[in-house]
């Protein structure tokens, strides 16, 4: 019933994957430095939650908006006709 789904899987994985990296490399680079502190540790601990958790918000919306409204008004239709 979603349309495109494996497009809008493929698009969003590569996004997280990339922020990931993006964050081990950071943490990897910043772990020989004097920067490399609880303190900056969390803050880009809590950007990269802020930003898997906007990739999933974006997921839902891509989602939502990739549903086959066709296909979910003829599935409801046939299971009142069963409950009625």
């Amino acid at each position: 019933m979603i349309k495109n789904k494996e497009i809008i899987l493929q698009e969003k994985t590569d996004k997280l994957y990339a922020h990931v990296k993006s964050y081990l490399d950071d943490m990897d680079s910043m772990s020989d430095t004097s920067d490399f502190t609880m303190d900056n540790i969390e803050i880009m601990w809590g950007s990269l939650e802020d930003t898997a958790k906007q990739i999933i918000r974006e997921l839902n919306e891509d989602m939502i908006s990739a549903v086959n409204e066709k296909e979910v008004i003829k599935v409801k239709k046939k299971s009142m006709k069963k409950e009625g």
